[in-house]
């Protein structure tokens, strides 16, 4: 029985090792990357963005934007364009960032009020419509993205 204890933990050890090299230096570059590129969108007070791993390994981008405007019109205008910022820094980037998901990415009104991707595309063509199952690919549509 002991054995078997041991080889679990091993197992698990290795899949916690196999997580971290996933969301290691790739996806810390990734993430400085998309950040910067929301930053430089207009309307946008800051960005705070993590990349992570699911327990299902699907790679994760979310956080929050800090949004400009307490008109929610404008606010979510801004948003709509710091997405689009996230969603072509993906489309651009190298090897398959397109199955990033990136539903967690939120927008704030003086830090209250938020927006999600829902609001973006409200018949959003995801089979279980689930934020976290919202890719970046998800949103290539909208954003003239192929």
């Amino acid at each position: 029985m002991d054995g078997r204890i041991g080889r679990r933990a091993a197992l698990v050890g290795a899949g916690i090792a196999v997580a971290s090299l996933l969301a290691g230096c790739s996806g810390s570059l990734r993430t400085r990357r998309v950040t910067a590129a929301v930053l430089e969108v207009e309307g946008v007070d800051g960005c705070e963005l993590d990349s992570s791993v699911s327990g299902t390994f699907q790679r994760l981008l979310h956080g929050r934007i800090d949004l400009g405007s307490d008109d929610r019109d404008v606010a979510f205008e801004i948003y709509d364009e710091a997405m689009r910022a996230v969603v072509t820094t993906l489309h651009d980037g190298d090897g398959d960032d397109g199955n990033i998901t990136v539903g967690g990415i939120m927008g704030f009104i003086g830090g209250a009020e938020e927006f999600t991707v829902r609001g973006l595309d409200p018949d959003m063509p995801v089979e279980d419509y689930r934020l976290d199952r919202v890719t970046a690919s998800t949103l290539y549509a909208r954003y003239g993205l192929t």
